[in-house]
């Protein structure tokens, strides 16, 4: 089950760095990374999504493990901090600028996905610039994809290339090949494939796509990139499957793909490795009966630091699980709406949560919030100051940090 973060440990981080606050377990996170790496099969390549979680001391306990995936100039940075070997990064995303690209080739990035063909002839003309030929991956949108909790291709038009309409004249090929390595296929499906067998349809279905791409366009498939959608919870107690009989049906589905035996398979992650890593610890500010005698439990942290998606209605929320620590957390239970401090009826982190009576400053924790916690909030709204996000390991604090934002006068 879900491991709960320590009481007293929480409490010396809250009296030390205040509250809210993130705390990320570095063990867990490598823990996650080698659970994934040991169930791929051979000539397979882990990469980090640092969409996930882009603290470049996460990143630094995965280089070793893993290459990162980045999709912004600032997931970038954070990579290049983290150490990740530039050359190996992939860089991905539907909209690509020329200064995006521009930043990624003079830092030395080398591998990008290509969502369209305009995005293939943007990076090939900045490549030229440069002098420098990338290695591409055709990313593309099957025709026929399984469900997923996000869906990243069926209904998501934006993302690469329509299967049902890929072509591409002679000519604008052989402009393209001139000036780009392309190495093959990029699929990915989507985040939260619920278990073993949605993740065996998808990774299916990935390949299967690879290989019609790559007959349809003639194109030798030195990589097939398929994606991830390795499931883990979000904010409430729970844990993902047991992925060890995954190995077996990647090591076949590999064999009988169209590429050869040297074709490389890729895979991506980041709620997995980290969601787990991840508790957000918050103070409780009030427990109080409201209109209609509800009761309601109101924290220093709401859709500022969590859920703010979810608050806009953009993601479905889940219900939290709310746990209180420390000496506190005592006495019979009864129903509360879970609420945070800012001035709008959105800023609900649960409802109907069975809690004890909680005094004003005793602590709370939502587990499994190491991925898409703090930079998936409105972390802008209201002018809140963000939490400061700590990193242990054991019971030793490696680092902390706090996201700042401000409004920089522009001449």
């Amino acid at each position: 089950m879900t491991k709960i973060i320590d009481g007293e440990f929480a409490g010396m981080l809250v009296a030390r760095y205040g509250s809210p606050l993130y705390a990320y377990d570095l063990d867990a996170i490598t823990c996650r990374a080698r659970e994934i790496a040991e169930i791929l099969p051979d000539r397979a390549r882990l990469y980090y999504s640092l969409k996930a979680n882009p603290l470049s001391e996460i990143g630094g306990a995965l280089r070793e493990t893993c290459g990162a995936e980045v999709s912004s100039p600032g997931e970038l940075a954070a990579a290049v901090e983290a150490g990740f070997d530039r050359a190996r990064i992939l860089y991905t995303g539907p909209g690509k600028t020329d200064a995006a690209i521009r930043d990624a080739m003079r830092v030395g990035v080398q591998y990008f996905s290509c969502e369209s063909w305009n995005d293939a002839g943007r990076l090939a003309r900045i490549a030229r610039s440069f002098g420098v030929r990338p290695r591409v991956l055709l990313r593309v949108n099957p025709s026929l994809a399984p469900r997923a909790q996000l869906s990243m291709s069926r209904g998501a038009g934006q993302f690469g290339m329509a299967e049902e309409t890929l072509k591409v004249s002679p000519n604008e090929w052989s402009g393209l090949v001139d000036a780009l390595e392309i190495l093959g296929v990029h699929v990915y499906l989507g985040t939260q494939l619920h278990d073993v067998a949605a993740l065996e349809a998808g990774f299916r279905a990935a390949v299967d796509t690879a290989d019609r791409v790559a007959a349809r366009l003639a194109l030798d498939l030195r990589v097939i990139d398929v994606g991830g959608g390795f499931p883990w919870p979000f904010a409430t107690v729970g844990d993902a499957p047991d992925l060890g009989e995954l190995r077996q049906t990647l090591t076949e589905l590999c064999s009988a793909a169209r590429g050869t035996a040297d074709t490389e398979y890729w895979f991506e992650s980041g709620r997995y490795i980290c969601a787990s890593a991840g508790t957000l610890v918050a103070t409780v500010v009030d427990d109080k009966v409201g209109s209609g005698g509800r009761r309601y439990v109101v924290l220093d942290a709401g859709i500022n630091a969590l859920g703010g998606m979810a608050g806009l209605g953009r993601v479905f929320a889940s219900t939290m699980s709310v746990i209180p620590i420390g000496p506190s957390a005592s006495g019979p239970c009864a129903p509360a709406d879970v609420v945070g401090p800012l001035c709008t009826p959105l800023d609900i982190l649960a409802r109907d949560v069975s809690l004890p009576a909680l005094p004003v400053g005793s602590l709370v924790a939502i587990p499994n919030v190491g991925a898409y916690g703090l930079t998936a909030s409105l972390v802008a709204f209201l002018s809140q100051p963000a939490p400061v996000e700590v990193i242990y390991r054991g019971v030793e604090v490696t680092a902390a940090r706090r996201l700042v934002l401000t409004r920089e006068r522009i001449a």
